[in-house]
């Protein structure tokens, strides 16, 4: 700023030839003191710079400098007649006569008239001028930063209506699916000595699905007899992993039995327990072989000769099916189906008589009936109940050979597992222990981790200010080039990378007067002439309930709450609501209703027009779908991305009553523990379904057991139940 005599001077000529112009009619319209200082320093500082300078001040430059201050003091003042004022000030700062810009078409050349030595250029310090100062016409234009911001905030809006419309009209261009890929590092000869030729050593794995890589040089070691639990965040590429070793694109020693549990079985008229028993190759063919040989013996015309050389066959046959036990199989197949839930008559029956949740329970129990060497299990309690869940625990605990599961149920994963493979930023890392034991030393590793990363960036910094400090210092030149080795030796250490916290959060709702849901005297049958499956329920639920529904498989849970839904008609008694109740209903069979060739805004687009982008795409923050995972169609996320998909479906409806059945199939430990912590901190009503006895001690005030055609309220909750449960399986053992 200039000095107070010349201020004084350049203020008094200025409102003296301002007076004879029109612009102090916008002067006198404004309401405040300080802001016509404002603007007054900014005409004595352009007034200098155009005094002192070449610079070529123009109406742009004007406008840009006290525009605002004129519009932001004046009321109701457009910005036309803002830039004439800006003009008026113009033709005062040069002296009535407007500038004259030249504008460049092209850039232009010029012949120097002689070779120019720019090493002696160079040396002239003194002309040198600051780089910010702008010294001529022929300068080039600075981008104003605040000005390319909003151009770019303004295309990307347009970028997303654009995007927004594409997907409500139903024209966006979804681009090819792509395919995972595998590689890894040739498989070494085993040494026998050391090491059990049954162990699974899997090295330099790198696995990408398009661009997206999901393992980087990766290693994973798996001896024989343990037992592995996979972990991860959903979506990370756990069952990718498992899928590229049981395709094969991740190869394994040879000589090691493997079998994955992937697919439900197909449903034909084949009884469920012989679908079990033929899963077993071997056998079958000993079994083909015996009736060969039974056959070319009973063949009329046959000699003593032949007689007994089939003879000595058959016999051999039945001391090796002895040895192999064959004859218990049968008996060993039912054992496993009844663990599994399947009944006695159950088991006669044809599997296509079977949902494909208990198609998955067949391929699960053919699994553990061929007890191969590597058993690969992706979330193998899903559709269980409890009482199957505790039967599968107490027989993988017993399994000889090696096991890699998946599974979202942190109870399981205690109860079998011996270790933890985490996967996280495309790499592995083993624990060994149970899942809590996992978190434990994964917390532990994680703080000392950082602390070291801390301390070599303190070393690193205050080793390099001493080789700043002393580097041209002969004395100390040994010092320094003793440090600068140091620092080259040192092990390159990162930070270290943390997941991003798992939030939930249903939105808020009203909430309803009691009682909401009432079961009177209800007795419920599908059809007149079959059985009851409940009788004389008496049921209530209040506004801010927290319930919990157990039971075996058949005893009616999914039954119960589609009575409770409104979907089945009591066949007698009474359902009675809540005249304002807006119900938000999860299936556990949500994945069947999804469009899999849309993406997720689509879907949400589909089922609740009229929202904005920024409402869809809040929604799908809200249970961690976000980025380009929004965009992608639903058939490319994962397991547990697809539930997430599902509860925003939900919540973009805003119920004030929420009826989970089976909420968790699919979600990773973290997601299960955000859902419970979503649910408590729901202003409305929640019933669910579930086996997770983690979600369930999260949530559940009452428990409900369907047992018998009836629904008792157990006092004791989940404890009691789960001694009931156990006593069970002890008398049935």
């Amino acid at each position: 700023m200039p000095n107070d005599s010349v201020a004084v001077r350049l203020i008094d000529d200025w409102s003296s030839s301002l007076l004879e112009s029109d612009l102090v009619y916008y002067l006198l319209l404004l309401p405040a003191l300080v802001p016509a200082l404002i603007v007054f320093h900014f005409f004595i500082w352009l007034e200098l710079l155009t005094a002192n300078s070449d610079y070529i001040c123009t109406i742009d430059d004007v406008n840009e400098a006290v525009g605002d201050h004129l519009k932001e003091s004046v009321r109701d003042l457009s910005d036309e007649k803002a830039r004439l004022a800006c003009e008026k000030l113009l033709l005062y700062l040069h002296k009535g006569n407007p500038p004259v810009v030249e504008r460049h078409t092209g850039p232009t050349t010029k012949r120097l008239e002689q070779t120019v030595d720019m090493a002696a250029e160079s040396q002239n310090f003194d002309d040198l001028q600051s780089i910010w100062k702008v010294t001529s016409r022929e300068a080039p234009t600075i981008v104003d930063k605040k000005k390319l911001a909003k151009a770019e905030n303004k295309t990307a809006m347009k970028t997303e209506q654009r995007a927004l419309a594409e997907l409500t009209a139903g024209t966006i261009k979804k681009k090819p699916e792509a395919t995972a890929t595998a590689s890894q590092a040739p498989i070494r000869e085993i040494n026998a000595k050391n090491s059990n030729a049954r162990d699974v050593k899997l090295e330099s794995v790198d696995i990408s699905i398009g661009t997206k890589q999901l393992l980087s040089c990766a290693d994973i070691t798996m001896a024989y007899g343990r037992k592995y639990g996979l972990v991860g965040r959903n979506g990370i590429g756990k069952t990718t992993l498992l899928k590229m070793i049981s395709s094969g694109q991740l190869k394994i020693p040879v000589g090691i039995r493997m079998l994955s549990v992937e697919q439900e079985v197909d449903g034909d008229e084949t009884p469920v327990i012989e679908a079990v028993l033929s899963s077993d190759v071997k056998r079958q063919q000993m079994l083909e072989k015996e009736k060969q040989l039974q056959a070319k013996l009973n063949k009329e015309g046959i000699d003593d000769r032949e007689k007994n050389r089939y003879g000595e066959e058959l016999h051999k046959l039945y001391a090796e099916m002895e040895t192999l036990q064959l004859d218990k199989a049968p008996a060993k197949a039912s054992s496993i189906l009844y663990g599994l839930g399947f009944t006695p008559d159950e088991q006669k029956k044809p599997t296509k008589e079977f949902s494909g949740g208990w198609r998955m329970r067949v391929a699960l129990a053919r699994a553990l009936f061929i007890q191969p060497d590597l058993l690969l299990l992706d979330e193998p309690t899903n559709h269980l109940d409890m009482r199957a869940v505790y039967w599968l625990e107490s027989y993988l605990q017993t399994w000889e050979g090696t096991i890699l599961t998946v599974s979202h149920d942190r109870k399981f994963l205690n109860t079998i597992c011996t270790d933890i493979v985490h996967l996280h930023t495309r790499r592995l890392e083993h624990y060994k222990g149970n899942y809590d034991q996992f978190e434990k030393t994964m917390t532990e590793k994680l703080t000392q981790q950082q602390r070291e990363y801390e301390a070599q960036q303190q070393l690193r910094a205050h080793t390099q200010e001493f080789i700043d400090k002393f580097r041209y210092n002969a004395k100390r030149a040994s010092m320094v080039q003793s440090r600068i080795k140091m620092l080259e030796k040192l092990p390159v250490l990162l930070s270290v990378e943390l997941e991003s916290q798992i939030n939930f959060r249903f939105p808020e709702c009203e909430v309803l007067g009691n009682p909401v849901l009432m079961l009177d005297d209800v007795s419920f049958k599908y059809t007149p002439d079959s059985t009851f499956i409940f009788r004389k329920l008496n049921l209530g639920t209040h506004a801010q309930s927290r319930i919990c529904i157990v039971g075996e498989n058949g005893a009616g849970k999914t039954t119960l709450l589609k009575l409770l839904l409104g979907e089945h008609e009591p066949s007698v008694g009474l359902r009675t609501a809540n005249r304002r109740l807006r119900i938000g209903h999860f299936t556990q069979h949500h994945v069947d209703i999804l469009d899999m060739e849309i993406s997720a805004i689509e879907l949400l687009v589909k089922n609740h027009p009229g929202q904005t982008q920024e409402d869809y795409r809040a929604c799908l923050g809200r249970f961690g779908l976000i980025g380009d995972m929004a965009l992608q169609s639903i058939d490319t996320l994962s397991g547990g991305q697809k539930s997430r998909l599902a509860f925003a479906n939900i919540a973009m409806a805003k119920p004030n009553y929420l009826i989970l059945d089976e909420p968790t199939n699919h979600l990773d430990v973290e997601t299960v523990e955000a859902l419970g912590k979503a649910l408590n901190e729901f202003n409305g009503g929640v019933v669910l379904v579930s086996h997770d006895e983690k979600l369930i001690e999260l949530v559940c005030k009452e428990l409900w057991v369907c047992k018998d055609r009836m629904v008792a309220n157990l006092e004791g909750g989940l404890d009691e139940y789960r001694k009931q449960v156990y006593k069970q399986l002890q008398l049935t053992a």
